[in-house]
């Protein structure tokens, strides 16, 4: 059976930019037996292990690509990497591609790496999601469902 990780990525305390965890709260109680769900918050490095011996790794993460608020957008790393001079691809741009290529360096990065990412509306001090980025987390369930193949 393939060994699937959802980790939610962001800053809980900037509004918006915590959508990755709170997705992660979404799905909880959603996801097929067996996957992995994770608050990754802003841990960066300390996510390598959960990488280890997975075959899939799905990212949600907020993102400021000039887009609606609330618009939603799939990729993988390999696709930005040659269009991350015009594209904005994360709000932890850094963080999150980092962590992957440690964790291919280290031979433990899944073959098969997603990023889920919500285009933000407010970046300000709270806790709260903008209602449009709220909106947005069905669409990132179906999104995750389907990637997970169900």
């Amino acid at each position: 059976m393939p060994e699937f990780v959802v980790i939610g990525i962001g800053n809980i305390l900037m509004s918006d930019d915590g959508v990755g965890v709170h997705a992660a709260r979404y799905l909880e109680g959603k996801l097929p037996e067996g996957v992995t769900l994770l608050e990754g918050a802003v841990y960066g490095m300390d996510l390598l292990p959960y990488l280890e011996g997975r075959d899939k790794a799905i990212f949600i993460d907020a993102i400021d690509a000039g887009d609606e608020p609330g618009a939603v957008f799939r990729f993988s790393p390999r696709e930005v990497r040659s269009s991350r001079e015009t594209a904005p691809v994360s709000l932890h741009d850094l963080g999150l591609y980092e962590l992957i290529a440690a964790a291919g360096l280290l031979d433990q990065c899944p073959e098969d790496i997603i990023v889920i990412a919500v285009q933000v509306k407010s970046m300000e001090v709270g806790m709260e999601l903008s209602r449009e980025v709220r909106g947005s987390l069905p669409h990132v369930h179906r999104l995750v469902m389907e990637e997970l193949g169900g």
